[in-house]
């Protein structure tokens, strides 16, 4: 299932990118339940992020790009998911753009139709108020 969330944010994309990155690598800061969590770079640019949580335990592949703000989150291991998410931010006039981008399939087919949606605005709704609140 592909979703895309796009929202503006009123922040430089230079502190909108700052917070994504803080997110990706503290993940505890931002979720609640995580138990565990591990980043191990593997190369330039490329991590493996372990979260452990009361209800699963979450493998992914995040790969880092610099020069064009962007972060693309496959999953190696989860629960109910499978896919990637890719979360950018571009410039605008007036301040930046948040865009996350998810193309994952849930696993279990209890859960076929979750509308995975609510969760993907309430991120970007986060990464906004950060960004103007700071």
């Amino acid at each position: 299932m592909k979703l895309e969330v796009s929202i503006e944010i009123a922040a430089p994309t230079e502190k909108v990118w700052e917070i994504l990155l803080d997110k990706t690598m503290n993940p505890d800061k931002y979720i609640p339940g995580i138990e565990y969590f591990e980043i191990k770079e593997r190369e330039e640019g490329e991590f493996i992020r372990t979260i452990q949580t009361e209800d699963d335990d979450v493998i992914e592949l995040i790969v880092k790009n610099e020069e064009e703000m962007s972060l693309t989150s496959t999953l190696v291991r989860h629960g109910f998911l499978k896919g990637e998410l890719i979360q950018k931010v571009e410039k605008t006039d007036a301040g930046s753009r948040l865009i996350l981008e998810q193309n994952r399939e849930i696993t279990i087919p209890e859960l076929e139709g979750l509308d995975m949606r609510p969760a993907l605005e309430a991120a970007a709704k986060q990464v906004e108020e950060l960004a103007i609140a700071s």
